[in-house]
């Protein structure tokens, strides 16, 4: 090849390098080219890494110090392995360690007849002539090697020309590791201020776990008990109960309470994006994914994550979650590398994932992952005792913020509230009592008795509607056919089923693919 052809070969290699950003696709960019441009049989690069395979590796008892060591991070040609005899080559041994260490490049033509090439019979049955191995500097530092082998013989003016382009392939791995550099910290600041602002403006009931009643002291002592060890926790209980409340309670007691606590409500996304919220995504992974974006797990690593309504999970990413808790690692959208993490997990749901591991909707060997150490929060109406704690509480909370002095609670108040059975439990009780903060005239606090009357007769908010409850009413399938036709078929918006029933669409589209209902037929009625 002659050195016109040779330097715009390289050229177009190197205008193509330039243009990338990630490690792992620079790499692959380079040592590609030069077999697909440069007609290299194998095009390989090795950089420089912690010693982590001396127990396995072959060439140990070469390794001076296994501190450090070559690490094979591109392969293009006879080979795309990673994980083959040189994966680990020692500083010094080798042709590939000689080149690190002296920082001097090396060019044979011979390779039958190289003392230094150790696999003569490989070389005979690839046909290979030549190699031509690079040092990776920049500014006086050593950091890998990048090296090829070629079916004929290199003339000199060629191991120039890429010796020079081994140079700009130096610079440009630097500046990928730079950025690879920039892009952690940048990532680790996103999940500090992440956990900070869900730390500040979390979605919890109260800053307190309020009551003194038995039942309310009998899960805290389970928390005691469990906080302090690794145990995935599966907390149940109906709807306003304040869940998160009590997995924060774990995570403040465990040795994972100085790292971060992300929480997320798995019914609140639509089924086409949980995979991306827990999991993250690469640029370009899908329509609108302009940039990479780290998912919940990642986000927590180190730390606690909470999932909130894991019962609305379908079927794909239930398995994606039993992966992460049988293997500790996880794919992301788009990325072929699974990504370890070591997070704890928490779990909620107001369901009965036992019925729902009957009826086929829930894995059952999911279920038993979760369910390691169960939790059962009491409902509003089993703690009796703690209301009045609640009310003064709430009260105190609300009358500040409005700017009102409220010094005592009506007596008819109180036994009306201990009375009523708060089917939307403490979230209930704290939408009632602001409202009724709002609209007290004076310094004596008072709810009116027609508003529990209303309250009772509407689901709480966030509560599974009569969905969940068909053996008091009608079958789940007629419901959600009342629902469609009054919504003309429409599942999601303000008129959609979903709204009329107060479910996530995702969860009611699941119940009508499951339950076989036809949509279409409810659009024209």
């Amino acid at each position: 090849m002659g050195v016109m052809r040779i330097d715009r070969t390289l050229g177009r290699i190197s205008l193509r390098m330039a243009s990338k950003l990630d490690l792992a696709e620079l790499l692959s960019e380079i040592t590609r080219g030069l077999v697909q441009d440069l007609d290299a049989a194998l095009a390989r690069i090795w950089l420089v890494g912690p010693g982590d395979l001396c127990a396995t590796c072959g060439m140990a008892s070469r390794c001076r110090d296994k501190t450090t060591c070559l690490h094979l991070v591109a392969s293009a040609g006879l080979s795309e392995r990673l994980d083959g005899s040189y994966q680990r080559v020692p500083l010094g041994t080798l042709k590939i360690g000689r080149i690190a260490e002296s920082r001097e490049p090396i060019l044979t033509n011979d390779l039958l007849g190289d003392p230094r090439v150790l696999d003569k019979e490989w070389v005979r049955r690839e046909h290979l002539r030549s190699f031509a191995g690079y040092p990776l500097d920049f500014a006086r530092e050593s950091f890998g090697v990048l090296a090829m082998f070629a079916r004929r013989e290199l003339r000199g003016e060629e191991f120039e020309q890429l010796g020079v382009f081994a140079a700009q392939a130096a610079v440009a791995i630097k500046n990928a590791r730079l950025f690879e550099e920039v892009s952690q910290l940048r990532d680790q600041l996103y999940r500090e201020n992440l956990a900070l602002r869900e730390e500040v403006d979390r979605a919890s009931m109260f800053e307190e776990i309020i009551g003194a009643s038995g039942s309310l002291k009998s899960v805290l002592a389970r928390i005691a008990k469990v906080a302090p060890t690794d145990s995935t926790v599966f907390i149940s209980g109906e709807t306003g109960t304040g869940k998160e409340l009590f997995a924060r309670a774990v995570h403040k007691r465990s040795q994972r309470s100085t790292r971060a606590f992300v929480s997320m409500n798995c019914a609140a996304l639509p089924p086409s994006l949980i995979s991306s919220e827990l999991f993250g995504h690469e640029k370009g992974a899908f329509t609108g994914a302009t940039q990479r974006r780290l998912g919940r797990f990642e986000l927590a690593n180190g730390g606690t994550i909470f999932l909130d309504e894991v019962g609305e999970l379908l079927p794909d990413t239930q398995a994606a979650l039993l992966r992460v808790l049988q293997e500790r690692e996880f794919d992301r959208v788009g990325r072929v590398q699974p990504i370890q993490v070591d997070v704890r997990v928490i779990a909620a749901t107001n369901r009965d994932l036992n019925a729902a591991v009957a009826s086929g909707a829930f894995r059952q060997d999911l279920y038993y992952r979760l369910n390691v150490f169960p939790i059962e929060v009491p409902p509003l109406r089993e703690r009796k005792e703690d209301i009045l704690m609640l009310v003064e509480y709430f009260v105190r909370r609300y009358a500040s913020r409005a700017g009102k002095n409220i010094r005592s609670i009506d007596k008819k108040t109180l036994d009306l509230l201990v009375s009523y059975e708060w089917p939307g439990n403490i979230r209930e009780l704290q939408n009632v009592v602001e409202r009724s903060v709002i609209l007290s005239p004076g310094e004596v606090f008072a709810v009116d008795e027609l508003w529990l009357s209303r309250e009772s007769s509407q689901p709480a908010a966030g509560a599974r509607p009569p969905v969940s409850s068909t053996r008091e009413a009608r079958s789940e399938r007629e419901i959600i056919e009342a629902a469609l036709a009054e919504s003309r078929g429409r599942v999601s918006g303000p008129s959609g089923a979903a709204a009329k029933l107060q479910i996530p669409p995702s969860t009611l589209e699941y119940r009508i693919r499951a339950l076989k209902i036809r949509k279409r037929e409810f659009r024209f009625r």
